[in-house]
């Protein structure tokens, strides 16, 4: 017998780094009740890979005042405390606070573009405690995850990179359904996983998170004469590196089955063209749509 899909799946987050920044907000819910919605963003310079980088890995809070059962909810207070936190923005890097945050997890995050009207699918890290401590620096993740597709990547040209694309099912609580695209870059890592997981296998994962700016330079012109204009652009690139992971597929009993993970596919589906229906009604720029597809190796969409 195959894993519950109302079994949440294992999905643990862990940044240790320098508080940048930190945005807090105020509302009331519908029920009355007050909350705070918090966004950090967290400087962790890590290596891995045999290279160091450094990324600013943003993390979001959200708590209300109080429980549905009337108590003092503690992570409101967390929240409260971020404002007397040190962060780079106002004391500057070198003073500002270490933070560590444990117990957080990687969701779905999926908006439509007020520019295009089209559909944009990501991710987000989501946190309910924070702590102040000095350890090494880290971001990284452990997941379990249904493969749903494997595939090369390419670039703007239709070359292969030499990495590598999961797309992974992400069973969160209550049995609502994430799709979350995952990258391998080591050339070793790419060969195991090609070799040892398959589509539709329940694994775990493995890695590190990336949020980092990079820049693209465009070709040079094929003028013959005269100096080109320097046109370099910059772009955050927010990746999740698997470095590491289970041997093989998980047993039977230890793994989602397939047609239950279509049918919260399908669940997931219907609230996106909600979604995009809302967004039209709502007099988005453009009538919102999703991105022409790549062809993948699962007919579910």
């Amino acid at each position: 017998m195959s894993k519950d899909i109302m079994t949440q799946a294992n999905n643990k987050v862990n940044v240790v780094g320098k508080l940048l920044d930190v945005d807090i907000n105020d509302g009331t819910l519908g029920d009355g009740r007050k909350y705070k919605r918090a966004n950090i963003t967290v400087r962790v310079t890590q290596t891995y890979g045999g290279r160091e980088e450094t990324s600013e890995i943003p993390v979001s809070m959200f708590a209300a005042q109080r429980t549905l059962q009337d108590k003092p909810n503690p992570g409101y207070t967390q929240i409260e405390n971020l404002a007397e936190m040190k962060t780079a923005q106002n004391v500057g890097i070198d003073n500002a606070d270490t933070v560590r945050i444990s117990g957080a997890n990687i969701r779905e995050n999926n908006f439509i573009s007020r520019n295009s009207g089209q559909l944009i699918h990501g991710w987000q890290i989501n946190t309910s405690f924070i702590n102040t401590g000095s350890t090494a620096d880290v971001a990284s993740f452990v997941m379990d995850v249904y493969i749903m597709d494997m595939k090369p990547e390419t670039d703007r040209e239709g070359d292969e990179t030499g990495r590598l694309i999961i797309k992974g099912a992400v069973v969160q609580y209550n049995g609502k359904l994430d799709v979350i695209e995952f990258i391998v870059e080591n050339p070793d890592t790419v060969d195991y996983i090609e070799r040892n997981w398959n589509i539709d296998d329940t694994v775990e994962v493995r890695g590190r998170i990336r949020v980092t700016a990079v820049e693209e330079k465009p070709k040079a012109t094929e003028s013959s004469w005269g100096e080109d204009v320097p046109e370099a652009t910059t772009r955050t690139v927010r990746e999740l590196i698997i470095t590491k992971g289970s041997d093989e597929g998980y047993e039977e009993e230890f793994a989602y089955n397939k047609a239950d993970i279509k049918k919260a596919f399908n669940v997931r589906k219907a609230l996106i063209e909600q979604m995009q229906l809302d967004a039209k009604k709502g007099n988005a720029p453009k009538a919102a749509s999703e991105p022409a597809k790549a062809k993948t190796s699962y007919d579910w969409e």
